[in-house]
């Protein structure tokens, strides 16, 4: 999906907003700006394409945290499922804030695999592919439930 549609910029200010009230308390915390979201339906998996240097620092940043914690928050307008990943390590005070965007058609197959393996991964990555940080989703359907209207 190339349309990212009518609400993307709210939702990576979101991210924004959601990584500085984290640096406000003291915590590492990373908006991620995706150029492309693309599901690989078959891993139960989420590709997200990071800018070089925004993905370095993601990488660092979860260098010396291991994720314990994972908070999303869910929209949808125009055929587009919005979804606000927040990856969190409360011990390291790291905080990982990754919006995506996938087209509903893809949420039923995605959501199939992620519920067969259990878990749904969100695999951040630069251009060059030379390294990824993945983020795991161990109960998928916090992600695929639709929002309460």
């Amino acid at each position: 999906m190339d349309d990212p549609g009518p609400r993307w910029a709210a939702v990576e200010e979101d991210a924004e907003s959601t990584a500085a009230a984290y640096r406000e308390r003291g915590w590492t915390a990373v908006a991620g700006h995706p150029g492309q979201v693309n599901p690989i339906a078959d891993d139960a998996r989420i590709d997200v394409l990071l800018p070089g240097s925004e993905f370095d620092a993601a990488l660092s940043a979860v260098d010396e945290a291991a994720i314990d914690g994972v908070d999303v928050y869910a929209g949808a307008a125009g055929g587009v499922a919005y979804r606000l990943v927040v990856a969190t390590d409360d011990a390291a005070q790291v905080a990982l804030c990754v919006p995506t965007y996938l087209g509903d058609e893809v949420l039923a197959p995605l959501r199939a695999a992620a519920e067969a393996s259990g878990t749904l991964t969100v695999r951040l990555r630069p251009l060059d592919d030379r390294d990824h940080v993945e983020v795991a989703i161990d109960d998928p359907a916090v992600f695929f439930d639709a929002p309460e209207a």
